[in-house]
């Protein structure tokens, strides 16, 4: 997908890590809607409208925890900035409604 930019419509949305869809180089994530099947905890993501960030984790006593931040698409890579944490720069490989792919950084 080099050299393509990313449709805004298929990214700005509520997403939750499918680590059952991962790959050794790609992480998947899928809508929140999505139906996934029982785990014990999935993080996530919402991107919304004005780049406003919005984190889910599994908490240390299995609820969620949730954050506040920004984010910004630059062509095909979404930079998250969690409140208080260091900016995380996700390269995009796909963005569809239903799935987001993102590249495993290199070791």
């Amino acid at each position: 997908m080099s050299g393509k930019s990313i449709d805004l419509s298929h990214v700005a949305q509520a997403w939750m890590h499918s680590h059952e869809e991962d790959t050794p180089t790609t992480t998947v994530y899928r809508p929140a809607a999505y139906p996934f099947p029982p785990s014990r905890g999935r993080k996530g993501f919402h991107l919304q409208p004005g780049g406003v960030l919005a984190t889910r984790n599994p908490g240390p006593t299995d609820r969620t925890t949730v954050g506040d931040g920004t984010w910004k698409l630059t062509g095909q890579q979404l930079e998250l900035s969690p409140d208080g944490q260091p900016a995380q720069v996700l390269q995009i490989e796909s963005a569809e409604p239903d799935r987001l792919v993102i590249q495993k950084a290199s070791r």
